[in-house]
């Protein structure tokens, strides 16, 4: 089971306590600080990290993905990026971005066939140009947030979701679904091409008190044992700090078939603590 370091403490994110997040956001101002705390997580023995793209995410992930031996990985969109390049610059400064940061082959070739068409799988290879650092190492493992992959499980889009991982395979990459329907997930996977299975990582949440686990603990844990085709990450496995005790929690983690686990914290002791517990 590979330990992977969570961004939740760095950007103020915390589902039980905003004033607790409020506060953990206060101590990684700056870039450096989440930086250095990437690094002496790494040094742990942790197998890598995990961040969004948002403006903060995507400048980290580019500084410092070649020069650490941990795994990245990346999870996109990050749509108040590109309300926020409007607000200040308006879409004149957009389309600066996107022209500098969009391959030839994306903007020559996908674009037309999005406009011809009105398909949204031609623009995916657009999309990802926009969010993905160009120095960030091949292999790194890129996700669909959970607000995204949702809403196509939703509107019953399964193929925009093979789509999405066929272009990041296709980019160099290993694709990741994150969902907080991962039942539903699976029965989509299921009919997708059995290499971009093998390739694929899905993330969902999972702790011993069922918090945030959908649609419930006894259906997610049966398909934790279940899946074998795609590998599994566990998320919110300490109830997003809402425990009694950490060490059943951990336990309970444990003892579940899962290739990878997601978590964080504030302080580099209670990292230390997690991954000395998880090993």
């Amino acid at each position: 089971m590979k330990q992977i370091l969570g961004d939740n403490q760095f950007f103020g994110v915390n589902h039980n306590d905003i004033d607790k997040g409020d506060k953990t956001k206060r101590l990684f101002t700056y870039n450096d600080s989440i930086i250095s705390f990437i690094n002496e997580s790494i040094k742990i023995g942790l197998d890598g990290f995990m961040i969004n793209s948002n403006i903060r995410g995507y400048e980290i992930a580019s500084s410092i993905s070649n020069k650490i031996e941990g795994e990245v990985h990346y999870s996109v969109p990050y749509p108040h990026k590109f309300a926020s390049i409007v607000n200040e610059g308006g879409m004149l400064m957009l389309l600066n971005y996107v022209t500098k940061n969009s391959s030839f082959k994306s903007l020559f070739f996908h674009s037309p066939k999005f406009l011809l068409t009105g398909n949204i799988k031609y623009a995916l290879p657009l999309i990802l140009d926009l969010e993905i650092p160009r120095n960030l190492k091949k292999g790194s493992i890129i996700y669909l947030q959970n607000i995204v992959t949702d809403l196509l499980l939703g509107m019953k889009r399964y193929d925009l979701l093979e789509s999405f991982c066929v272009t990041v395979l296709k980019k160099g990459y290993k694709p990741g679904l994150i969902s907080l329907n991962p039942i539903l997930l699976d029965n989509v996977i299921s009919n997708f091409d059995e290499e971009v299975q093998k390739q694929l990582i899905v993330c969902f949440n999972i702790n011993i008190n069922g918090f945030n686990v959908f649609p419930s603990l006894i259906e997610v844990e049966s398909l934790v044992f279940k899946v074998t085709k795609y590998q599994k990450m566990g998320m919110s496995i300490l109830s997003s700090g809402g425990l009694k005790s950490i060490q059943k929690s951990l336990s309970y983690i444990k003892n579940l078939p899962l290739e990878y686990v997601v978590y964080g914290s504030s302080d580099i002791k209670n990292i230390e603590s997690n991954y000395n517990s998880l090993k």
